[in-house]
């Protein structure tokens, strides 16, 4: 049994068709004369191309040779720098004379692997090669960094340092993570950092760690809420709720259990709760009834608030005198706080359209939460995490469990998401698509990036952190299209139920003549390392819509625990109009040199052949 490999990523051709052949001047490529004619040229074969060059001295038909080019205008230029080639390693050798290379072992593997693959390359390229092979960072092998090198002159990237290590550890299947917790651990010990980038740097760590802090906070602040709203809660419970709304800056100091509604100041923004209130409490009485006929249609409208909710507001709207406008804002804006914080308890990663039931909740306590209301959120989550009370400390930990018991596949994608944009990995196309700047600024990789080019960071610390950009680079560099194809790399860390997992995420599909995505036709594999299951790869493909699943994991007895779960699997593939064909669970082949042919799919919907996938 054989699995499609992620290690390494960049071997896998899948969604790279090779263009025509450039030769630059002074490269060297293994090739093979295939006909001679008049003048000194000859068609030479390298690897899958061909060309017709002008050569320096005649051959003979079917000898292999190393060849230099001295010349690219107005046609290829040769120089054979090499006899007929016999043997590989003899061949290794001779090239090594003829360029005056360094017999390292290091300069020998580099030119097995060119002459093997058939890659032209330059003899500067081949040095700047060789040092970067003999100070290869951690955590890296000689043949990840030879297959690197090989990416990195198949795309024909700039052939730098800081390219190399992108393509080397954005093909790894794990340690991000680690990378994450190397670097913050050595920005946190490190004293000779500007304090507000160690403290921004943190914070966007932190934001990737914990991406559903935010509900969290949510969480946190609807319950205190409601236990203020429930009259049947001890005095002592209550108090603390209480204590938690100062704390996070929600009530002033000075509120109390009898007055701490009166102190609320609603949101002034368009559609949401507290500016329906804030209207009615500000009206005059002649405005009052036109105000309670607005807000009617609005409640009735408003797809966060159940029937029975509705039915309880539009029964005080009616129950009105037209005497006390002020007095019936606070009857509605006791109500409306009950009911979205109700909702942002029970309705968890519900996310629907317009405004969520939290950011409903937060236009009725405070009028500066409405604005951004998710950057005040992960203002307040950091508040509950750092607090030194006990009560703050319980309800926050009650929250984070609650939050993850109800933990569903929307609320994966929620985190997923969230993590994407808090790394920052395509940041530079998204300050061309969107107006929130800010948010943009403070995600991981445009901050990596300032921090790297400020000469006052320490050495090791500034190690860690090209590291980490390197992978986040190099998500992007083997990520993009060719042709019709399409691939995407992600490597995602993620850390729930106090589990950490490394999940890494290759799509490859195809886009139709309108330049979309065709939903239609996928493959898509996932390479998670989890603490109890260890290594899985799941490979999910989808022909015409219909969806087959391989799970590759080496634990037994996965089947019976796997069978509940197909069903809503099933259900909700179809809700996305899929048809799931079936989930097989096998155990990873052994390590034996197998190849996998991997059936592609043409625009007309007929397989053809794909690319050799290493196990």
């Amino acid at each position: 049994m054989t699995i499609p490999s992620f290690q390494p990523i960049q071997n896998q051709q899948m969604a790279i068709q090779k263009g025509p052949l450039v030769l630059k001047q002074g490269q060297v490529f293994y090739g093979s004369v295939k006909q001679l004619y008049p003048n000194q040229t000859a068609e030479i074969q390298i690897g899958e191309h061909r060309l017709v060059a002008k050569l320096e001295t005649p051959l003979k038909v079917g000898d292999s040779h190393f060849f230099q080019v001295t010349g690219i205008n107005p046609q290829a230029e040769l120089k054979v720098v090499s006899g007929p080639m016999v043997k590989e390693s003899a061949n290794v050798q001779q090239l090594m004379e003829s360029l005056n290379l360094p017999k390292s072992q290091e300069m020998q593997q580099l030119l097995t692997h060119f002459i093997k693959n058939q890659l032209p390359i330059s003899r500067e390229q081949l040095m700047q090669a060789e040092s970067w092979l003999k100070s290869l960072p951690d955590g890296a092998s000689k043949q990840e960094a030879l297959s690197a090198l090989q990416k990195l002159v198949e795309l024909k990237l700039p052939f730098t340092e800081e390219t190399f290590k992108a393509l080397l550890f954005g093909s790894k299947t794990s340690g991000i993570t680690n990378n994450l917790e190397q670097f913050a651990q050595l920005l946190d010990r490190s004293s000779n950092v500007n304090p507000q980038a160690k403290e921004n740097l943190l914070n966007a760590i932190r934001s990737i760690a914990k991406p559903l802090e935010t509900e969290t906070a949510g969480l946190v602040i609807a319950r205190s809420v409601r236990t203020l709203l429930d009259g049947a809660a001890q005095s002592t419970i209550k108090q603390n709720a209480l204590n938690i709304l100062k704390e996070a800056n929600i009530l002033p100091k000075e509120a109390n259990l009898s007055n701490w509604l009166n102190q609320l100041t609603v949101s002034s923004k368009n559609d949401t709760a507290g500016s329906m209130i804030g209207r009615l409490q500000s009206g005059t009485e002649e405005t009052v009834a036109q105000r309670i006929q607005q807000i009617a249609g609005w409640v009735e409208n408003e797809h966060n608030l159940t029937a029975q909710q509705k039915n309880a507001i539009l029964q005080t709207l009616k129950s009105f005198d037209g005497t006390n406008g002020e007095q019936l804002g606070k009857q509605l804006h006791a109500q409306l706080l009950e009911a979205y914080s109700e909702q942002t308890v029970n309705g968890l990663f519900a996310k629907g359209d317009g405004i969520s039931p939290k950011e409903q909740l937060l236009s009725l306590l405070k009028h500066e939460f409405a604005s951004n209301p998710e950057a005040e959120l992960k203002n307040l989550a950091r508040t509950f995490r750092i607090s030194n009370e006990p009560a703050t400390n319980a309800l926050f930990a009650e929250s984070e469990e609650l939050l993850l018991s109800k933990l569903n596949g929307k609320g994966m994608q929620q985190a997923i998401q969230s993590i994407l944009k808090n790394l920052g990995l395509s940041y530079e196309s998204a300050l061309n698509k969107t107006g929130d700047v800010e948010s943009i600024v403070q995600s991981l990789k445009p901050q990596v990036l300032s921090f790297i080019r400020d000469e006052s960071v320490p050495a090791e610390l500034k190690n860690a952190a090209e590291m980490l950009l390197a992978r986040l680079n190099g998500m992007q560099l083997l990520s993009g299209e060719a042709g019709h194809q399409h691939q995407i790399i992600m490597q995602i860390p993620l850390q729930f139920l106090g589990k950490q997992v490394d999940a890494t995420v290759q799509w490859n599909g195809r886009m139709k003549k309108d330049g979309k995505i065709d939903s239609n036709y996928a493959r898509i594999l996932f390479y998670l390392n989890m603490e109890a299951l260890k290594e899985t790869v799941i490979d999910m493909q989808v022909q015409n819509r219909i969806v087959t699943v391989y799970v590759y994991n080496e634990h037994e007895g996965l089947e019976p625990l796997a069978e509940p779960l197909k069903k809503s699997l099933k259900a909700g593939l179809e809700e996305k109009n899929y048809h799931l064909s079936g989930v097989m669970i096998k155990p990873f082949s052994k390590r034996e040199n197998v190849t996998k042919k991997v059936e592609k799919t043409g625009d007309n919907g007929a397989s053809h052949k794909g690319v050799d996938i290493r196990i």
